[in-house]
């Protein structure tokens, strides 16, 4: 499917973000928090960090990942062309590739019903994200520090709050503030990405998942377009 999830259907997007909001504290939200409160499940997961490292750095070393512009050219131009990204699991559906080649990342994603995207982002020496916003209220974003630089390390700006990653170490964030990263290093910087469903009661997390489901349709451009041959 061609064009870009990030544009498609403003209109219903908008109200579907102004009615999840309301319910988030609006502009009092979190911009930047520790995941257990709202995605205690990370815990499990990080248990396993050595093995997700490890498999994560495999894939790297193996094939270089998929520039943006080559998955999502019509977002990456408002973002950054020169992301590097991996999904191993899109919208619901896995990547057929991930078994093989990130198979604990998967296998967290498909046992975690909250979990909505899981993938890998790579951001090379001077690559950047430029100041945007997520554009789907929805969800909530985890990063877990794979590979950070130890000198001059990568940061990130969400709001006028800032993080700087540690290997080891996760963050949630609230993406739909506006949000931007810098790498200024000689080194690679490597995350963990997974996307959770924003708690926010009965009513709207069914609305959520029912939004999510029609978006599904866009899955196979992000994982094919990621992987290049499943």
């Amino acid at each position: 499917m061609k064009g870009s999830l990030s544009v498609n259907q403003p209109v219903v997007r908008q109200a579907l973000n102004s009615y999840f909001l309301r319910a988030s504290g609006k502009q009092n939200r979190f911009r930047i928090m520790s995941p257990y409160e709202l995605f205690p499940q990370a815990r499990a997961l990080e248990a396993r960090y050595d093995q997700v490292k490890a498999e994560v750095e495999a894939l790297v070393r193996a094939r270089g990942l998929a520039r943006y512009a080559d998955i999502d050219p019509i977002r990456a131009a408002e973002v950054s062309t020169d992301w590097r990204l991996y999904y191993a699991y899109m919208l619901g559906v896995p990547n057929p590739m991930a078994y093989r080649d990130c198979p604990t990342v998967v296998s967290f994603a498909e046992n975690t019903p909250s979990v909505v995207n899981a993938f890998i982002s790579v951001l090379e020496p001077g690559v950047g994200l430029k100041a945007h916003c997520g554009p789907y209220a929805g969800i909530l974003r985890y990063h877990l520090a794979l590979s950070v630089p130890t000198e001059n390390p990568p940061s990130l700006r969400v709001g006028s709050e800032y993080h700087t990653w540690r290997e080891r170490e996760s963050i949630l964030i609230d993406d739909t503030f506006e949000h931007e990263v810098h790498n200024t290093s000689d080194e690679p910087r490597v995350v963990l990405i997974v996307d959770i469903r924003r708690p926010m009661g009965f009513v709207r997390d069914r609305v959520n998942i029912a939004s999510l489901r029609l978006k599904r349709k866009w899955s196979d451009q992000y994982l094919q377009g990621s992987t290049g041959d499943i």
